[in-house]
């Protein structure tokens, strides 16, 4: 059974592309279905800079075959344009892939501290959806403790560096002070309000949020310390703005270059910046053409993510180091899975042979003592212990389940359990 994961990320495909193979909370659970019964176990990571199908197989041939095909589906391309675009990783490589995905070191922002939290959505996605078995459960699952780790050990995550406030530094270099300029939020997911909050720390003025459900919006404005309104007045909203920041789930455009032409008739200022963080993209980039307007999106970000992250080159070695460190010890943690269902076994089974013996053995020994009781139950445990030792040793050293499958012909054993599937959620991920 080899890992692997095949995915379009921010540095290999266009924002269009990246649109096209993006999966939204509702489309999720139906796609997991579709691509468990092409793939077998699937997890689905999409966010604003990447969608990747993490799965399992077998055969690697047939599996690689398989999830580029898969791929290609979700993104409208066919085998050969989606080889062309896509990474693939199998393997170690595979795993290295996920530790460093989870971690933040292979995000635009080094070290972001977002990425784990999606990575537990996903993983609860797969597990409610019923597509994810053990390996890729305990892959995440330990690549969320590996990621504690690494961030606890370095400085990979100092000060909390997001997508949404470098889009905030973006921002302010265009429009210089923003002291008393007036913002604009376009959605109250957690994106949204990381960048006004940081809009607020840099001494923003009044803050607007606009949703879908009164209820909810206007208590995310309460929480950031703004006002609220409906999406179905934005165009008054985006007349009073001097920045605007949209950061949705929706599967269409938001805000299109009609409300922003009409709004900016009414505008007060000469000016606008806007800053979309959807993915796929809220804000209609023809609006870029207008006069007055300044947009950018999560393209645009690179540059200032790209000086952080030379900032934190030197943690960003380190976290590297520990990702190196922890491939085999995970491939010792899957591999004690696979086996310690047939080690328990094999050892009740010896256990129950050497009580049969042992009782049958002192019933024809008359008149012995307790103590030489004592002395031929250890002796016989010794005997049963060094016997298995070579068999146990064998199986916790194979990385591969016909081991397991040998010693159980071997000796004769029950099925064992090791066949169970745990919840995608089991374990330590918290």
């Amino acid at each position: 059974m080899r890992f692997l994961v095949a995915g379009l990320n921010y540095r290999t495909a266009t924002t269009e592309l990246l649109e096209r193979v993006s999966v939204g909370n509702t489309e999720l659970p139906d796609l997991l279905l579709r691509l468990q019964r092409q793939l077998g176990e699937t997890l689905v990571l999409s966010t604003c800079n990447r969608t990747e199908v993490y799965t399992t197989g077998e055969d690697s041939v047939v599996a690689r075959s398989r999830l580029l095909h898969a791929l290609g589906e979700m993104a409208g391309l066919d085998d050969d344009e989606v080889t062309r675009v896509a990474y693939l990783h199998e393997g170690d490589a595979a795993v290295r892939h996920a530790i460093r995905v989870t971690c933040g070191l292979d995000s635009m922002v080094i070290g972001e501290h977002q990425i784990a939290g999606q990575v537990q959505t996903a993983l609860r996605a797969a597990g409610e959806a019923g597509s994810v078995d053990t390996p890729l459960s305990r892959l995440f699952h330990f690549a969320l403790r590996s990621s504690r780790r690494i961030r606890e050990t370095t400085g990979i995550g100092r000060s909390r560096i997001t997508v949404s406030s470098i889009g905030v530094q973006l921002v302010e270099r265009a429009i210089g002070s923003l002291d008393d300029r007036r913002v604009l939020l376009v959605g109250a997911g957690e994106t949204g309000k990381l960048a006004a909050r940081t809009l607020g720390r840099m001494g923003a003025g009044g803050l607007t949020v606009a949703g879908r459900v009164a209820e909810r919006t206007a208590r995310i404005a309460k929480e950031l310390g703004g006002d609220w309104i409906l999406r179905d007045d934005l165009i008054p909203a985006i007349a009073k703005a001097d920045v605007v920041i949209s950061a949705t789930a929706a599967s269409e455009l938001v805000i299109t270059a009609d409300m922003v032409h009409e709004a900016m008739a009414e505008h007060t200022s000469p000016s606008i910046v806007m800053l979309d963080l959807a993915m796929p993209r809220d804000i209609d980039p023809a609006i870029g053409d207008l006069p007055g307007v300044t947009l950018y999106g999560l393209p645009d970000l690179q540059a200032i993510a790209d000086e952080h992250r030379a900032e934190r080159a030197d943690a960003a070695a380190e976290a590297e180091a520990l990702v190196e460190r922890d491939i085999p010890r995970f491939n010792e943690s899957l591999t004690a899975l696979a086996t310690e269902p047939v080690i328990r076994a094999l050892g009740a089974h010896a256990e129950q042979i050497r009580l049969r013996e042992l009782e049958a053995g002192l019933r024809r020994l008359d008149g012995l003592s307790d103590e030489q009781r004592a002395v031929i139950e250890s002796m016989t445990r010794s005997v049963v212990s060094k016997i298995l030792a070579d068999p146990i040793t064998f199986l916790r050293t194979r990385d591969d389940d016909d081991a397991a499958s040998a010693v159980s012909r071997l000796f004769g054993l029950p099925e064992t359990d090791a066949g169970a599937k745990p919840t995608a959620m089991e374990g330590d991920d918290g």
